[in-house]
């Protein structure tokens, strides 16, 4: 028995060295799954909590009823961006789109959170996952202005887009923005992430350990449907398209810069509207009545 017990000692003393010195900006439970995963070190949660001397955290009761989970995966995806300094000294965008029904979440970093942004990681969902019902989302839509490249993404895809116009609505991905200002900092941080593009390769095994730990099943399967054949590319999906003025010498002016169509005749043109698509990578093209004129490079740039 007293061989025993200093054993205890002597596992509890290795323990709270290991903890301590080299996890000390973790929680509690994050803490025991670095200690099983990286140390092969096993210790019941509030058992190290004890040793450690950390208090539980009250959580006050919140008076207002939670809104119940969507039934099936793809029902209703939730997108926001988080600014924090993640990696490095500089502060940076973490773009975290969550699924309702089951919690699995698709994270990216960026500079800002931006529509194009919002984009590249609904995007890199649909190739994981497929195309969705709904997105739940804030400063992506306007009913009063034109279509941008993520509205347009969703309604080529048939996607409803639903305003979110408070933090309470997007509950559930605010929650885990929170996770991961808890987790992911000190994580990158402990194995020495400094700059975007290890971050975004960091992610990947990131996002396998977040998934496995905080999803659920979700109630009555999956309602995603999968990326059309000739959605190949994100420009595929990705555009918009507006109607612009064509001039007399078959020129169209397009966010400050003049681009040149050929001639259909050697007189003005009969229609002076022409349809001017943009794809999010920047490639331009103009279609006027029954052509199409892909790839146009603009010829002048005009003088403010």
């Amino acid at each position: 028995g007293t061989r025993a017990k200093a054993t205890v000692r002597s596992d509890k003393q290795e323990i709270l060295h290991i903890a301590q010195e080299k996890y000390p900006a973790f929680g509690i439970s994050h803490l025991c799954e670095l200690l099983k995963e990286r140390e092969g070190i096993s210790v019941p949660k509030e058992t190290l909590r004890r040793w450690l001397e950390r208090p539980h955290k009250y959580h006050p009761k919140k008076k207002r009823m939670r809104r119940e989970c969507s039934p099936c995966f793809g029902d209703l995806l939730q997108i926001d961006g988080s600014f924090d300094v993640w990696f490095g000294q500089e502060r940076t965008c973490l773009m975290n789109i969550v699924d309702d029904a089951t919690n699995i979440a698709q994270l990216h970093f960026e500079r800002e959170e931006t529509i194009v942004s919002a984009c590249r990681c609904a995007w890199s969902w649909f190739q994981q996952y497929g195309v969705p019902k709904a997105f739940y989302a804030d400063g992506c839509s306007d009913p009063d202005k034109e279509h941008n490249f993520f509205t347009m993404m969703c309604e080529v895809l048939g996607i409803r887009v639903i305003p979110a116009h408070s933090s309470q609505a997007k509950g559930r991905v605010e929650r885990y923005n929170g996770v991961h200002q808890r987790r992911l900092i000190p994580l990158m941080k402990l194995d020495g992430v400094q700059d975007m593009e290890s971050a975004n390769k960091y992610l990947e095994q990131y996002v396998i350990a977040h998934n496995r730990t905080f999803s659920k099943p979700a109630r009555n399967g999956n309602s995603h449907t999968p990326l059309p054949d000739w959605a190949k590319d994100i420009d595929d999906v990705c555009f918009v398209e507006v109607q612009r003025k064509i001039n007399n010498d078959w020129t169209v002016c397009y966010k400050g810069k003049i681009y040149q169509i050929p001639p259909m005749s050697k007189r003005a043109p009969a229609v002076k509207k022409c349809t001017v698509k943009e794809t999010l990578s920047g490639r331009i093209s103009i279609s006027y009545r029954d052509r199409s004129f892909p790839e146009v490079l603009p010829i002048h740039t005009v003088q403010n």
